[in-house]
This record gives structure tokens, sequence and C-alpha cells, in this order.
């Protein structure tokens, strides 16, 4: 679905904004390892498509 996509962009641009701006080293950290996670699981989920037998 689309909106897997959408959430591993999305985590990428979390991972990105502390570069662009942010400073303090505990919140860069934080925000570094939650767009990795973001991304990580977004982009899975998105190659991992409809292979789940969950009725929707």
């Amino acid at each position: 679905m689309w909106q897997n996509w959408v959430n591993g962009i999305l985590g990428l641009w979390i991972l990105i904004s502390p570069f662009v701006g942010l400073e303090g080293s505990n919140m860069t950290t934080n925000l570094v390892i939650v767009g990795i996670v973001v991304a990580v699981l977004g982009f899975w989920s998105a190659a991992a498509g409809k292979k789940s037998s969950m009725p929707m």
C-alpha cells in the first residue's frame, strides 16, 4: 500500500531533520534512531506487500 511508502519517506525525513538546523546531542540522537526505525519498518512493510492472510 502507498501508506507504507509514505511512512518510509517520513522516517527518512525524521532521520535527516536534525542535520538541517536542529541542535542538541540528545535530541539529535533520538531523532536519528527513531528515523531509522520508522524508515526501515515502513519500507520493509511496503516491500512485503499484501502477503498477510489477516482480513481487513
